[in-house]
């Protein structure tokens, strides 16, 4: 009985063997990608390239459409404006996320193409912005074209990139851009089995629904970014549609007119008010000149009183200043004498010292004196006895 434990999780190892050379095996690029031979990208760094050049198409063309919309006054060009930047954002968008993300670097070159022939085409595929607009948009429009092209240079050559874009401008030009929707046909149509499967078994399959998931979080942050803006332009649109319509027009009519009717009473309001204004100016006058006279007297008032305080106010002053001067003076007189007392004294101190120096060195001198005396009489004894006996 112990043994099937051992029996059960002995088995078990195989199969978590298995499932780690699986782990290992998930290809990190799409089939198309393989197929391609590119090996120095993955393909989330290519999605990652990819959502960058497609918001940096937005913010290029958001741009560009908002000054247009500022420059002009007409609201028929207004409103090509901001239906051109709306469904260039929403398909730019749709272009970047396709699943495989080599597809999606062709499909937003693709767009860039597209939009860029749309711009150039005379009416009616397009042409209403005048031609400073119309240059200025060509001129954003080819600056993110090139982009495009260097971004795919960067990932699957410069050679392979010029045996491809003759087909991309051809297929750009079989599909243009709808001048009445602005929609567009992308390189999904193009061929149904461009999307194939990245690999076979447990590797193929684990990246598979890693894809699917990563899919589906880069949708969700790209819808997160643009939401509000979309939104936004959208309730404009809207609002340009309904300001379109038939009924709109009558009763923005009648709203005219009533207007027009307020204006005319308002220019005839002056003519009434006229002579009640030129009373109430009157009573207004006097009142003003009555008030201002007391205003005068009161000031007059005022004025005195301050002028009266003021010298009271100088008069105490002096009379402080005064008496303080005397009071410093007197302090400085005490001071002096003090300073004069102790400078007396410290003579007198000094000149006692130096005497009683001097008498200390005449005391010491006539000590010494004496001491030598008695030495001298005391080396003549000693030396003449010793002298005699020789």
């Amino acid at each position: 009985m112990p043994s099937r434990p051992q029996t059960k999780h002995w088995r078990a190892l195989p199969l978590l063997a298995a499932l780690g050379a699986a782990c290992v095996s998930v290809p990190q690029q799409t089939a198309n990608m393989q197929r391609a031979g590119i090996e120095h990208l993955t393909a989330a760094q290519l999605r990652a390239m990819v959502l960058q050049y497609a918001d940096e198409f937005a913010q290029a063309v958001e741009l560009t459409a908002d000054s247009v919309r500022t420059a002009v006054d007409d609201p028929a060009l207004r409103y090509q404006a901001l239906l051109l930047k709306s469904t260039s954002v929403h398909h730019m968008r749709q272009a970047a996320l396709i699943s495989d993300p080599l597809l999606g670097l062709v499909d937003v070159w693709l767009y860039a193409v597209q939009l860029r022939m749309f711009v150039e085409s005379p009416p009616p595929g397009y042409g209403g912005f005048g031609q400073e607009h119309r240059l200025m948009t060509l001129e954003v429009l080819r600056r993110m074209e090139r982009r495009a092209v260097e971004l795919a240079t960067n990932t699957v050559g410069a050679e392979r990139v010029e045996r491809f874009t003759p087909r991309l401008l051809d297929y750009a030009a079989e599909y243009p851009i709808d001048p009445l929707t602005l929609g567009r046909t992308s390189i999904m149509a193009a061929d149904s089995a461009v999307l194939r499967p990245v690999g076979g078994g447990v590797g193929g399959t684990m990246a598979a629904t890693y894809w699917s998931m990563r899919d589906v979080a880069d949708r969700a942050a790209a819808i997160n970014a643009t939401l509000g803006k979309e939104l936004r332009w959208n309730i404009e649109l809207l609002a340009y549609d309904v300001a379109r319509m038939p009924v709109v027009d009558s009763t923005l009519m009648s709203v005219r007119s009533s207007l027009d009717r307020i204006a005319a009473l308002a220019d005839t309001l002056p003519m009434l008010v006229s002579g009640e204004r030129a009373v109430v100016l009157g009573v207004l006058h006097t009142e003003l000149a009555d008030l201002t006279a007391a205003i005068d007297a009161m000031r007059l008032e005022t004025l005195g009183a301050v002028s009266a305080e003021r010298v009271a106010v100088l008069e105490v002053i002096a009379r402080e200043r005064v008496a303080l001067l005397d009071a410093i003076t007197l302090e400085r007189v005490a001071t002096l004498t003090a300073v004069d007392s102790i400078l007396t004294g410290a003579i007198d101190h000094s000149e006692q010292l130096v005497d009683h120096i001097v008498w200390r060195l005449v005391q010491v001198l006539a000590v010494g004196l004496v001491l030598l005396v008695i030495a001298a009489v005391i080396l003549l004894r000693v030396w003449r006895p010793s002298r005699t006996r020789d």
